[in-house]
């Protein structure tokens, strides 16, 4: 008999996963602005968290700070975990939980790895701003499904 996968598990964050989520932020590892940035989201209640095993394999920052439409600040994934569909998974609890209402998020035109990501969960390319990080774009992404809506 093979042996199966622990069952991944999304859930609302809470205060208590503040150091675990800063340790799986590959970006917290050498800016210690995003440690206090991560603390923010946690307070504002716009996080949910990929539990796997007991243990946090992602987040996802996600408000209605875009113009009043849901927008996905951020989706992270532990670096380790990376390509076993945590991201996917986040993903698909975002448009489960905005179900009746447009999605989106962006990513820069380098994070080639998150565009397949989103380009196979059904989000589109529907924009593009220049200047945020220089020489990088910003490419911004809509949920396709909302077509049909």
């Amino acid at each position: 008999m093979a042996l199966q996968a622990p069952p991944l598990r999304i859930r609302e964050a809470e205060c208590t996963d503040l150091p675990a989520l800063i340790a799986l932020d590959s970006v917290a590892a050498h800016d210690p602005r995003r440690a206090v940035q991560i603390g923010q989201w946690l307070a504002d209640g716009h996080m949910h968290v990929a539990e796997l095993d007991g243990t946090l394999a992602g987040y996802r920052v996600q408000h209605r700070h875009f113009f009043g439409e849901a927008f996905i600040e951020m989706l992270m994934v532990a670096a380790p975990l990376r390509g076993y569909g945590i991201g996917s998974a986040l993903l698909l609890h975002a448009t489960s939980c905005s179900a009746g209402a447009r999605l989106f998020t962006s990513t820069n035109q380098s994070n080639t790895s998150m565009q397949r990501l989103l380009a196979a969960a059904g989000f589109v390319q529907c924009g593009i701003v220049h200047g945020l990080d220089e020489g990088d774009p910003e490419l911004i992404y809509r949920f396709a499904a909302d077509d049909a809506r």
